[in-house]
């Protein structure tokens, strides 16, 4: 590993000059739009309309649809006074003889239908079903009728697509750590595209969602790769803006999704239109360069030399020829002088065990993964139930994405200001008591169901844009890029059950909401006893890591940021002071950057 700090390169060059925008923004789309229509088009896809037992002798008679539900289903009054049909029942009767019209002069309006009978044998649907067409023209369950008995498939191809980024997650990221984070970004790229554009010609519903338990495994690692590239390239003053402003491009892709389903209605046309496009994304081969920084942590300096003297021209600056070789010779004396020791990574090696071994950490990464888990399945799971709110499926999901905008702007000022920990606790509770308080909304009081899913939207959106800046600053850098894999394993597992909390809608409406809104709740709870790391750099070694937080007070409040706190001078906490806040004792160890962002481990 070369003993170059990069974040002391990008002291010459720019931390955010024009080339680092340019590859940010460019990077922002492969990471955003074909993630979100990767993992939630199936919500318009697999979408299940409503239905009703389809009757081929009602058919031929000139009857309105309601007229043949009248008739045909059997139903239950809501409190409101409006009939609720049934969606996989209807009456087994002889329709042709009950309708029988004597003379072909009779006028439609004038036939009068006989009133169903209480002791009429009901059945499951005999001959398929009808669907409504309002705002669906065909999707994969009307097209296969996957409803009733067979309702279960939409969930179950959900799970496996889940399934696929658990493994997905973990072989990207150490392709990424191993062979580079081009290498893996195009990879992801060009197979995730192809596999897309198969899916949409699936024969039946078994191999659709075999392709989509494939197209899994690049999920959310065709989100975090990118991201990760174009983080590298900036300096540290810079991550929280990358961090959130990407986030504001997911929610465009999601209101993006929304908008494509409603124009084209057709899962067919949908699944091209959400694929093939990014073929285009190809031509990123000759413009995205390798991450520089991780071209140095390989040793690997006259290839990071190359991309660090075009970063240095296109962002105005000069820079001498071998710039990195130069900077490598004067650490190299300044170590051997004694000047530069804190340059070296700790050698102190870390396993996975010492997360069970020390119990701060222990406590820390217990809390850390339950939160993970609570983030992913309720922002997933209020994701994928907008089709259940009552209104429009489109109109539900592209507010659903919209209001996760002004969220993570809200949160960009407010962790800032007050910290991670009590705002994290704060945008759970928030979403979860919103979704919590579904369960005293009338069943008829659709839009206030509505406007408190998308609180709790909002809610969880911002906490999990908060959650991932917290969840790198709690851990030692020696263990932090195996803590948070591993905490991401776990939230990819509770991932898996989502789906079906989203089918339980089937039973009722809010039942859902209910139970990714408890969920919420304790998250909120829990997080609450984890430390703020506020202007605190993060710990390095496991000795930092288990001091770190480990007397604070539960009703602190993070400390300001001082002059010290500047990213050249800011200090290491080895020891907590009074107030529940660590004290800065040595001059800062520069890490590695491994870095997840929001809707990873599942957005």
């Amino acid at each position: 590993m070369s003993n170059i700090d990069f974040d002391e390169v990008l002291q010459h060059i720019g931390e955010r000059g024009r080339y680092q925008q340019i590859m940010y923004y460019l990077l922002c789309i492969p990471a955003t739009i074909p993630a979100a229509f990767l993992a939630f088009s199936q919500v318009f896809v697999s979408a299940s309309p409503e239905h009703w037992c389809r009757v081929p002798s009602l058919d031929s008679h000139p009857l309105a649809a309601d007229q043949q539900k009248d008739l045909a289903i059997p139903y239950t009054l809501r409190p409101d006074g409006r009939r609720k049909y049934s969606r996989c029942y209807m009456y087994d009767v002889n329709y042709t003889a009950l309708l029988h019209i004597q003379s072909q002069r009779i006028e439609p309006e004038d036939l009068q239908l006989p009133f169903p009978e209480t002791g009429w044998n009901i059945t499951k649907c005999l001959h398929g079903w009808n669907y409504d067409r309002k705002d669906y023209d065909s999707t994969l369950v009307t097209e296969l009728n996957l409803v009733c008995d067979d309702g279960w498939w939409p969930s179950t191809s959900t799970t496996f697509f889940y399934v696929g980024s658990l493994f997905g997650n973990v072989v990207f990221g150490w392709i990424a750590d191993k062979w580079g984070r081009r290498t893996s970004f195009f990879i992801i790229l060009f197979l995730e595209v192809n596999l897309s554009i198969l899916t949409a010609f699936s024969p039946n519903y078994v191999v659709y969602t075999i392709l989509r338990t494939l197209s899994g495994l690049f999920f959310p690692a065709i989100y975090q790769i990118p991201f990760i590239l174009a983080l590298e390239l900036m300096g540290p003053r810079y991550r929280t803006f990358a961090g959130m402003v990407i986030c504001m491009f997911f929610a465009l892709g999601l209101s993006l999704l929304a908008l494509l389903g409603y124009l084209l209605r057709n899962w067919y046309t949908l699944s091209l239109a959400t694929s093939v496009p990014f073929v285009l994304l190809f031509s990123y081969y000759w413009i995205i360069p390798e991450s520089p920084r991780w071209l140095l942590s390989k040793n690997r300096i006259d290839e990071a030399e190359e991309i660090v003297q075009t970063m240095a021209r296109i962002n105005g600056k000069e820079l001498p020829k071998n710039f990195l070789r130069k900077m490598e010779l004067i650490n190299k004396q300044k170590l051997w002088n004694g000047d530069l020791c804190h340059q070296e990574a700790p050698n102190i090696s870390a396993t996975p065990m010492d997360l069970l071994r020390h119990p701060n950490i222990r406590k820390k990464f217990f809390i850390l993964a339950f939160d993970w888990v609570a983030n992913a399945v309720v922002y997933n799971g209020l994701s994928y139930n907008a089709t259940n709110l009552g209104v429009s499926d489109y109109l539900a999901f592209f507010i659903g994405g919209a209001v996760e905008i002004p969220s993570y702007i809200i949160t960009w000022y407010a962790m800032d200001r007050w910290g991670r920990r009590w705002i994290l606790c704060l945008t759970m509770l928030l979403g979860g008591m919103a979704c919590v308080s579904c369960m005293f909304v009338p069943e008829d009081a659709v839009w206030v169901t509505v406007i408190l899913a998308m609180i709790g939207k909002f809610g969880i959106a911002a906490s999990f844009a908060v959650f991932y800046v917290f969840v790198g600053e709690l851990l030692p850098t020696v263990l932090r890029s195996q803590a948070m894999g591993i905490a991401s394993f776990i939230a990819g597992i509770g991932l898996l059950g989502f789906p079906y909390v989203v089918y339980l809608a089937v039973y009722s409406r809010v039942l859902p909401l209910i139970i990714m809104g408890t969920l919420s709740v304790a998250g909120a709870l829990a997080s609450v006893f984890l430390p703020e790391t506020l202007n605190i750099h993060l710990p390095q070694t496991l000795e930092e890591g288990e001091a770190f937080g480990a007397n604070f007070k539960l009703f602190s409040c993070p400390r300001r940021k001082r002059p010290l706190d500047d990213e050249s001078n800011v200090k290491y906490p080895t020891k907590e002071l009074s107030n529940g806040n660590a004290e800065p004792t040595r001059d800062s160890v520069p890490e590695s950057l491994h870095i997840l962002t929001c809707n990873s481990g599942g957005r």
